[in-house]
């Protein structure tokens, strides 16, 4: 029998019932892979992190990501989530006042993170995977036929893209009020664009809740078991370039907020910085603690 130390963080929210509850294994070294995708189906989360040593000298530590249904490249809310509990355990030395920086293994590459420890409150800052975007297949009116919206849902000066590093496509819409009347036919898109293994779409716009606020953002991951996630970490990089592309943000503007989840009562922010010398965008967010346990397996 295993004995398992497993968490629930809420990311991406500065209290409890906010933001997007990840799941955290704080150390998962002695566990199988099935092992890994049975306590993520138990947790029942989007995504839960395990910790696990990194494959590589570049790496301080290495997060694999499972969805109640397989193994994914990349969490951004999960990152967040385990980062924060890392801390709060002072594992890897990053509960320590000040800024404590951290190389991060994951299915997207080595990413550098910094955990920021002020008045006990825990800042988790990452670097994004690259964005590569390019025009999807289909636009306006046949997008919107195949994801089954109606097409005044889409801007239809805008364009659709489609993140090639991650395999995620960004809708640009055309208001807050229809974004939010929305539904959605999770099992037609699945059937339409699950061959294509499209992880998530994102569907966004500049109308906010919060007058702080840049962008809003709705995100579905369907063909992952997720229907609609609270907050999705690893769309924001991806939110702000085609919000740019696409004339929704000044393209000389480097300090963008998100927010996501109002809609489906967990309201959770971002803080996303843009070097436009370098393209390089990081993502930096606070948590909430829910619950650790123990679990014999």
């Amino acid at each position: 029998m295993k004995q398992v130390a497993v968490h629930q963080v809420d990311a991406f929210a500065e209290a409890i019932f906010g933001g997007n509850p990840a799941g955290v294994v704080s150390d998962a070294n002695h566990l199988t892979d099935l092992e890994m995708q049975n306590i993520a189906r138990e947790m029942n989360l989007s995504e839960t992190a395990f910790v696990v040593t990194p494959t590589t000298k570049d790496a301080d530590i290495h997060f694999r990501f499972f969805t109640p249904t397989q193994e994914i490249p990349f969490c951004g809310h999960a990152t967040v989530g385990a980062l924060f509990q890392l801390a709060a355990l002072n594992l890897f030395s990053l509960g320590k006042p000040g800024e404590n920086k951290v190389r991060v293994e994951t299915g997207a590459g080595v990413l550098p993170a910094t955990i920021t420890n002020t008045t006990g409150i825990s800042e988790i800052t990452f670097g994004a995977p690259n964005v590569e975007m390019m025009p999807y297949r289909l636009q306006g009116a046949a997008f919107a036929e195949a994801f089954g919206v109606p097409s005044e849902l889409l801007k239809s000066n805008a364009t659709v893209l489609l993140d090639k590093k991650l395999n995620y496509i960004y809708i640009p819409t055309t208001s807050l009020d229809m974004l939010g009347k929305q539904t959605f036919n999770f099992d037609h898109i699945r059937k339409q664009f699950g061959n294509e293994k499209i992880i998530a779409f994102a569907l966004y716009t500049n109308e906010t809740f919060s007058k702080d606020s840049t962008i809003h953002a709705r995100g579905l991951a369907p063909n992952v078991g997720i229907d609609e996630d609270p907050f999705t970490g690893s769309i924001q990089a991806g939110l702000v370039a085609a919000a740019k592309q696409n004339g929704y943000i000044d393209t000389a503007q480097e300090q963008i907020i998100t927010e996501q989840g109002n809609f489906i009562g967990r309201p959770g922010k971002a803080k996303v910085a843009h070097n436009i010398t370098t393209n390089e965008f990081t993502v930096t967010a606070s948590a909430a603690p829910v619950f650790s346990s123990t679990w014999r397996i």
